[in-house]
């Protein structure tokens, strides 16, 4: 009983949607939740048939066909993406928004592509994001209730996540990561528009923090950033090419910036900031992969052990979910039984 936050360690990409997407499922929850800034950064999912799944708007734990999925208030929302994914994904009796949502207009798109400073030197994914944020503050900005072709899906989002959490459980869908974080990130103004902390999530949806069941951070074995900003051990692309570990934005498409391993000192800080009580360790198979398509804990290399055995120092928390592979059911699920 409770809500489950799902936050990122690190720059985002860490494979939060597919962790969402999978407790959706094992845990056959009512409602999912989708915290952070906005439509600047996307899940991808891919089933077992092959199937990839992208989203931006929605949390991706609507594949579980139990699971209503919504938009916290703190949300940015862009009408166009939400309901293309409501269309794309047949969601019309299973999506809500919030009804204070903040709303991303195409002058606010224009307005960042033509602006140097995100466009250049931030390397911002230019989706209106920004310039919408600044407007709510301003309160300029119109809201989700303002428009009628959302008014089928305008709902309290805030008083249906409290009021389910306090009879069973609920997922929260962090966005981006920690050190994307606006106020709490040493990489200013290579950040985004927001914070991307549990805390932030829990502010987004409006949520109890005496209903907090979790909070899972999902720790990328190999952390990629997109766009400009500091990478601790990064590699370069020939490098990240030879060694068949290259990835794409779901949003920009370009090629992540990856880097060898984790910084150590980066992991606690953002342990300290998000009090994880599990981690879900990502991307393994990049990691070492021997651990490809690997599916049981006697299956788990001793590289990758002695990495799980790292995390959980440093973090102080469990790692309860190892990711395998591409595909969704691709998790080696380390939780008590």
């Amino acid at each position: 009983m409770g809500a489950i936050i799902i936050v990122d360690a690190f720059w985002g990409d860490s494979g939060k949607g597919k962790t969402c997407a999978y407790l959706a499922r094992k845990l056959n929850v009512p409602l999912a939740v989708r915290a952070g800034v906005g439509t600047n950064a996307g899940a991808s999912v891919i089933l077992d048939d092959g199937t990839v799944v992208r989203a931006r708007q929605l949390p991706t734990a609507w594949l579980n066909q139990g699971t209503r999925v919504a938009v916290g208030s703190g949300v940015l929302v862009d009408p166009a993406v939400f309901r293309e994914e409501v269309e794309r994904f047949q969601l019309h009796d299973r999506a809500q928004v919030d009804y204070r949502c903040a709303v991303i207009t195409p002058e606010h798109i224009a307005a960042e592509r033509a602006d140097a400073n995100l466009a250049g030197r931030v390397g911002s994914t230019c989706t209106g994001n920004g310039h919408a944020r600044a407007d709510f503050v301003l309160r300029r900005a119109r809201q989700a209730r303002d428009l009628p072709e959302l008014a089928p899906f305008v709902t309290d989002v805030a008083r249906m996540v409290n009021e389910t959490a306090a009879r069973t459980t609920v997922l929260i869908e962090g966005s981006q990561g920690t050190f994307l974080s606006l106020a709490l990130s040493p990489d200013y103004p290579y950040t985004t528009s927001d914070n991307c902390t549990s805390a932030a999530a829990i502010d987004d949806v409006g949520l109890s923090w005496r209903l907090v069941q979790d909070v899972v951070l999902v720790v990328k074995a190999m952390p990629t950033r997109v766009g400009t900003g500091p990478l601790p051990l990064e590699m370069s692309p020939e490098e990240i090419i030879a060694r068949d570990v290259a990835e794409y934005g779901v949003v920009t498409g370009r090629m992540r910036r990856k880097a060898a391993g984790i910084d150590w000192d980066l992991l606690a800080y953002a342990a300290m900031l998000n009090g994880p009580t599990q981690i879900a360790l990502t991307f393994c198979d990049h990691y070492d992969p021997a651990m490809r398509q690997a599916r049981t804990r006697d299956d788990i290399t001793p590289r990758v052990r002695e990495l799980i055995a790292r995390v959980e120092k440093v973090t102080g928390a469990p790692v309860t979910l190892v990711d395998t592979g591409k595909h969704l059911d691709e998790f080696i699920d380390l939780s008590p039984a």
